[in-house]
């Protein structure tokens, strides 16, 4: 005869385990939707032919359009790992999120804050006057670190100088312009 023990032992183990949610990574798996859900708007916005690709020559605008700021070589090596042989001018839509999601969530290329920028531009206005010159910048700009071309130069420099205080600019106003706030 079958005692209660033997009645409970003859139930499938699996049926005795009671599932526990794992709000960890529940919160884990919402931030990668809501990742995937950012880059796909993003990229969409640059596929033009509906096809799921875009030019492998706009990838710094859809990157840099995420609030992201890699230099030009980080955007090469970016670019190399969605690269696909078969077709190097374009870039397709899964490749893109795997390679940006890993991105985002390691949190690479980040922009920085407002007062570690205010504080470099302080750092070049050797004069303490609150303004840096065109030609201070073409100093900076074009003859140090990843230096920028002359069509480079142009467009910064109609962003950041402000006409109403003789072609300088005021890099406490010009920091605004570079922030790029978190969206995460």
């Amino acid at each position: 005869m079958a005692t209660p023990t033997d009645a409970a032992s003859a139930v499938p183990e699996q049926e005795n385990r009671v599932t526990l949610r794992d709000p960890i990574r529940e919160s884990e798996e919402r931030a990668n939707q809501a990742r995937i859900k950012r880059l796909t708007e993003a990229f969409n916005v640059f596929d033009q032919e509906s096809n799921n690709t875009i030019p492998s020559s706009e990838l710094g605008t859809v990157v840099r359009s995420l609030g992201l700021v890699p230099t030009e070589g980080e955007l090469q090596d970016i670019l190399s790992e969605m690269s696909d042989d078969s077709n190097p001018e374009s870039i397709h839509l899964e490749r893109f999120l795997n390679v940006m999601n890993t991105i985002l969530k390691d949190r690479r290329y980040q922009g920085e804050p407002e007062s570690k920028i205010l504080r470099a531009f302080q750092v070049l206005d050797t004069q303490n006057n609150g303004y840096l010159s065109e030609d201070e910048f073409r100093n900076y700009l074009c003859k140090e670190g990843e230096p920028f071309n002359d069509e480079e130069f142009q467009d910064f420099m109609t962003i950041a100088l402000d006409d109403e205080t003789n072609h300088k600019c005021t890099y406490k106003d010009f920091v605004q312009h570079l922030v790029v706030e978190d969206n995460d």
